[in-house]
């Protein structure tokens, strides 16, 4: 996996599944240090939002890194993957000239953008870039944010996860209506105190990511909406903690875009405001309640780091153990 260093929720989740399924046999390079139990707590704490969910759980096993590309154009490995197509997409130029069939060859869009690489405003105004050549078109291109200005390109679709070892086991008794986080505004408000304070670069309220988890599982609902794009972090978080996922205007997603599997009234709520909000929690007894977060823990668990390396590895043509 050829991927920029910076912290990227698909790529990163991506490749915690892969090491998990396949051991040192999943190369990272550059190594993507914040994945590993070896990077001190004060870095990690400095990484976007604090570092909470995906970083630092890899036990920093001894992989063989030395001479990838060399390696790779020998056919060594059986598949080469570009993490990040929009900061990495010199890696992509190499693997298309330089990487043989019959090695698989696979690009990730995780950017919040519905564009795919190398169209739409990043590139616009460079002429000399449009001639690149098209990841689409020459490997398995997987895109996150995959809306009707993506085109008709094949694609295959790719979403965040999560690791299964953070996810509960059944969810917890209920103290509070809703999480201490809430990053609707105008619920935040309905609820009052300071429930959507934002400090630089963190993503989150509280300073201990325990904490932070404890909140989720002590609460029956956990609001998400669209931000800079529609898949978040906290979709899976809140479901994984054992809350129910409240998901404002859900029913304006496209079908193809992540995140996927959500269903009103399966494992989330969908709400258009504030007001429809309050008439549904309001009108949830314990029992209905308690299946939406059966519901939402199932949804967690399909969509594990593991399971989504497992299918990407599918897609890929390869088995995943």
């Amino acid at each position: 996996m050829l991927a920029d260093r910076a912290e990227d929720y698909v790529a990163d989740s991506l490749f915690h599944g892969l090491r998990t399924l396949l051991g040192a046999d999943a190369v990272d390079f550059p190594k993507r240090e914040q994945m590993y139990a070896s990077m001190p707590p004060e870095q990690r704490s400095k990484l976007y939002g604090r570092g909470f969910g995906l970083y630092g759980l890899l036990e920093d096993i001894s992989v063989d890194r030395s001479d990838v590309l060399d390696r790779a154009r020998a056919g060594e490995f059986d598949a080469v993957i570009v993490g990040d197509i929009w900061r990495a997409w010199h890696w992509w130029l190499e693997v298309d000239r330089e990487v043989p069939e019959p090695v698989s060859k696979a690009v990730v869009d995780g950017s919040d953008m519905p564009w795919i690489y190398p169209y739409g405003p990043p590139w616009w105004k460079t002429p000399r870039d449009w001639l690149l050549p098209r990841a689409h078109r020459r490997a398995l291109y997987f895109k996150r944010e995959w809306t009707r200005l993506s085109g008709r390109a094949r694609l295959a679709e790719i979403a965040i996860s999560y690791p299964a070892e953070k996810m509960v086991t059944e969810p917890a008794a209920k103290t509070q209506d809703f999480t201490s986080h809430v990053v609707d505004v105008e619920v935040a408000e309905r609820l009052g105190g300071d429930r959507t304070r934002y400090v630089e670069r963190l993503r989150y309220r509280f300073e201990r990511e325990e904490d932070y988890l404890a909140d989720l599982r002590a609460s029956r609902w956990g609001v998400t909406t669209k931000r800079a794009g529609w898949d978040a972090l906290r979709h899976y978080e809140i479901a994984a903690n054992g809350a129910v996922p409240a998901f404002r205007r859900l029913d304006k997603k496209p079908p193809r875009c992540a995140p996927h599997g959500l269903v009103p009234g399966r494992n989330c709520i969908a709400y258009r405001d504030a007001d429809d909000l309050f008439a549904q929690a309001g009108g949830t007894s314990d029992e209905r309640h308690a299946e939406l977060a059966s519901g939402a823990l199932a949804w967690a668990r399909d969509n594990s780091t593991a399971r989504r390396a497992e299918q990407v590895l599918a897609r890929l043509g390869l088995a995943g153990g």
